[in-house]
Parts: structure tokens; sequence; C-alpha cells
């Protein structure tokens, strides 16, 4: 029988010692501080804080040599940020983690009528193919932030209008965007570019009317452009 350590793939590792860096409320304070004052705030600011110094300082540090948290500066005037590039990697695999957790809502599931116990009835959950759509996965994980579309439209310069037919599905934002979306949403450029193009297929697919005849036809071109290696 295979121990489960020997399931263990290297993304669970590195999300559990992720977990386990944040995993006092001090520590979170200090990662929403600095997000909160634009990812740059001075030693004597964090401080300044309902913590001992003392304590903090020490979480400080700790939080510095996983390679969460940056310093620059003098020590008297010690700035500190956060590894974008590190936290967005972080933030992209625990949201795609949730993601196929939340696939298990997507199931049928049983639903009893009332009186009797009569014949069990299967529903589909609410979530319906619109869950597949680039619109909606744009906009669960700008809610998972708590940011409004106004907000989003500021950070990403992407008309408020435009924004929101792009999360009803009636737009797609063109890969120009996508970088903007990125660095907005906190998400890996290229796991919102697989997304995307992913989404776009799956639309032109669905208006083809799901022909065997187009699929085949698709699966023999990309055989062709792309051969197993």
């Amino acid at each position: 029988m295979l121990s489960l350590k020997s399931k263990f793939t290297e993304t669970d590792s590195e999300l559990a010692r992720f977990a386990r860096i944040l995993a006092l409320p001090v520590r979170v304070y200090i990662v929403r501080m600095i997000i909160e004052n634009g990812n740059s705030i001075s030693k004597k600011e964090i401080c300044d804080g309902p913590f001992e110094m003392e304590n903090l300082l020490k979480h400080m540090a700790e939080l510095k040599l996983t390679g969460i948290i940056k310093a620059s500066g003098t020590k008297a005037d010690t700035i500190y940020s956060i590894d974008i590039a590190l936290f967005n990697q972080m933030v992209s695999r625990f949201f795609s983690l949730f993601d196929h957790l939340n696939s298990i809502a997507q199931f049928p599931h049983v639903h009893l009528a009332n009186g009797n116990g009569g014949d069990a009835i299967h529903e589909k959950s609410t979530e319906s193919t619109d869950s597949l759509n680039f619109g909606a996965f744009i906009k669960k994980h700008r809610l998972a932030l708590k940011i409004s579309q106004e907000e989003l439209s500021r950070k990403t310069k992407i008309d408020r209008a435009e924004l929101s037919r792009i999360e009803c599905g009636k737009k797609s934002p063109g890969p120009e965007k996508l970088i903007s979306l990125s660095k907005a949403l906190y998400i890996d450029l290229d796991s919102l570019t697989k997304e995307y193009y992913s989404s776009r297929i799956v639309n032109i697919v669905a208006e083809s009317g799901f022909s065997d005849v187009i699929l085949k036809n698709v699966l023999t071109r990309l055989n062709y452009f792309l051969p197993a290696v």
C-alpha cells in the first residue's frame, strides 16, 4: 500500500508551507498592512500597530527569511514590501486548488420530496456551464479579493461598462488586457492566459453546435501542428 506521503506533489508542499507561514493573525496583519499601504510601508508605520514592537519585529524577520517580505533601505529607515511574484504564484495556486474543490458542488445532488419520502429527485447545481465562462472566472476572483467592479476598472484601466460585459460573458477582453487583469487580481499570467484561450475555444465549439465533424477536424489539425514529442 502506497503511503500518503508518496502522493504529495511539490505544489502540495509549497501550499502547506505558505499556509504555515501565514498561520498566525499577527503575520496576516503584517501582510495586510503592507498591501493596504501600496506595497510599501516603513518600519515606523508597521510598528505603530496594536502589537508589541519586539514581537512584531520578530515576525517581520521570520517573514523576511521566508522570502514573502522584502526589506530595503537603511536600518533606521527600512521599507518593507511583498514579493509580488511569489505572493501571486501562491495565491494563484490556492485559487486553482479551490477551483478543484468547487467542482464537487457541480455534481447533481439528491433532493428528497416532502412528505412520505417520495422518489429522490436529481437536480443540477445552480452553477451551470456559465462557470466555465472566462468572465465568470474573472468575477469569482474579483469577489474573492473583495474588489468592486469600479476598483478593478480603475486598476486595469478597462472601462467599467466593458468590464461588466466581460464578466457577463458578452465580450472578450482580448489578450492585450490579460496582463492588467493578471496584476490586479493577483493571478499568474500563464494560468490566466490558459483560462482565457480555453474559454474561447469552448465558446467557438459551442457555437458550432458541438458537431463531431468539427471536433474531429480540430483534433486532426492539432495533431498536425502540435505533434507528440
